[in-house]
């Protein structure tokens, strides 16, 4: 049973909290066990598992900043952005105008600021400015408490809010600007790119510096297609590469998790080869200095790792990259260094390696998957071009995707049936009796779909290019 306790001196929130509530179940979510109350506090408190999160807010009359609060949202600060920057690191700033920069329209942009809970690193979503008019700082906030309670971290809770509350506001301007407007349109779950705010890479006043921008340059790596990944094995010894490619695998991964194993390099050495070889598309995990070194077609990095390595130097040499992520603000934080694929995990508990991050489901990797779709996927070469310069050609909606995480034949047909683009095994290969078995169970599985991604990215571009035609 979880308990969402709002305070009685805001009490108008239990009703949008309800609509959230109602919206994130026709998705699929769990709220059977939701259960809502009043608050004895002067803050929300979130019960679930024996565990209170308590959400504290300046849009309560009176409320208590100092009040043993998870976090405390600000929605009528004045503070500069830099200022936001030194708060305490509960503090989650909504809406800070970013008097600096400005849109294409001159309209100024806002910040949305807060650390991450962990390590502590200010982060910070850029909004567009187009809604800000329209924004419903009480509606926010029920989303936040909405995601929170259905175990969103709070980066996605910030991120997708804002999405939400985009959405609505697409909804709404329809509703004024179309004299046919019918009235039944309502809010829908929040899935195009548009709809979402942009994680900020740089930023000097937030000490933001992940070191994402290349400096100063551009970043983009050689596009894949969809239907090439096909199965992906992972595997820690290069031993199993050379058992796998003659069995038909096209992709496959290295991952040696210790850096001091002694024949590490060779290893790396081996399956670069190996590739080469058959053909096949070989990616080295997180080694990427070495990747580069010997050659190699891709190199796969998780989120800690991009932070170590230099993606200017690996951009110039014209690897391919896949980038792991585990929800909507790491998502859309990495689209905008244009990786080669971008895997989606982990979708079901795992044991072959430690992650801080909760599986994600079927439900939520379906959601990353149509978001995902919406994003424009372009060649190395127009990833960059003017917008009006762009061809036809260019524009392929959504990225190559890889779901990874406890995959094997009990539960493939329905991570497949969310629409990613490769399925990533481990266990369900390397403890196989027959792996060449494993390998045509999955075969048989993806091959009819993976005929028709062409086909597919060719409308989606089609339609792309009218929307950008008429807008």
């Amino acid at each position: 049973m979880s308990k969402i306790l709002i305070p009685s001196s805001l009490i108008e929130l239990t009703g949008l909290v309800q609509q959230c509530l109602l919206l994130a179940k026709e998705q699929g979510f769990s709220i059977e066990d939701v259960e809502l109350g009043v608050s004895p506090t002067q803050s929300i408190q979130l019960v679930r598992n024996q565990q209170t999160t308590r959400i504290t807010t300046d849009l309560i009359d009176g409320y208590d900043s100092e009040h043993e609060s998870s976090f405390v949202l600000y929605y009528r600060s004045a503070l500069s952005v830099e200022a936001c920057a030194k708060q305490p690191s509960k503090a989650i700033y909504i809406g800070i105008a970013d008097t600096q920069v400005s849109d294409e329209k001159e309209k100024v942009l806002q910040f949305d600021i807060w650390r991450h809970p962990i390590n502590n690193e200010v982060r910070a979503l850029s909004v567009k400015s187009k809604f800000n008019a329209m924004f419903d700082p009480e509606h926010h906030l029920a989303w936040i408490v909405t995601l929170t309670v259905l175990d969103f971290p709070i980066e996605d809770a910030l991120t997708l809010a804002r999405g939400m509350l985009t959405q609505q506001a697409n909804v709404s301007r329809e509703t004024l600007l179309n004299d046919n407007f019918d009235g039944g349109q309502t809010t829908q779950w929040a899935d195009q790119f548009d709809d979402f705010p942009a994680p900020v890479l740089e930023d000097n006043r937030l000490g933001i510096q992940v070191g994402w921008s290349a400096q100063g340059e551009c970043v983009s790596f050689p596009t894949l297609t969809k239907q090439s990944l096909g199965l992906y094995p992972v595997v820690d010894d290069v031993v199993w590469i050379e058992r796998l490619l003659p069995l038909g695998i096209n992709t496959i991964q290295l991952r040696i998790k210790n850096p001091q194993q002694a024949d590490l390099e060779q290893q790396i050495i081996r399956a670069i080869e190996l590739g080469r070889q058959y053909q096949a598309q070989v990616f080295i995990n997180d080694y990427w200095q070495l990747a580069i070194k010997h050659g190699a077609y891709g190199v796969h990095l998780g989120q800690e790792d991009i932070e170590e390595s230099n993606l200017a130097q690996l951009t110039k040499t014209g690897i391919r990259l896949g980038l792991s992520t585990h929800g909507y603000y790491e998502l859309l934080r990495i689209v905008q260094i244009h990786p080669s694929y971008i895997a989606l995990g982990h979708i079901f508990p795992t044991t072959t390696k430690q992650m801080p991050s909760k599986p994600q489901g079927l439900m939520r990797l379906a959601l990353y998957q149509k978001l995902i779709d919406s994003i424009p996927y372009t060649n190395t070469e127009a990833a960059f071009r003017p917008a009006k310069d762009k061809a036809g050609s260019d524009y392929v909606l959504g990225f190559p995707t890889v779901a990874i995480g406890g995959i094997d034949q009990s539960n493939a047909a329905q991570v497949w049936q969310t629409g990613v683009s490769s399925l990533a095994v481990v266990r369900a290969i390397t403890l196989a009796e027959s792996p060449q078995s494993v390998i045509e169970f999955f075969a048989k599985l993806m091959k009819e779909r993976q005929l028709t991604f062409t086909d597919q990215n060719s409308e989606l571009a089609h339609n792309k290019r009218g929307e950008h035609a008429h807008g």
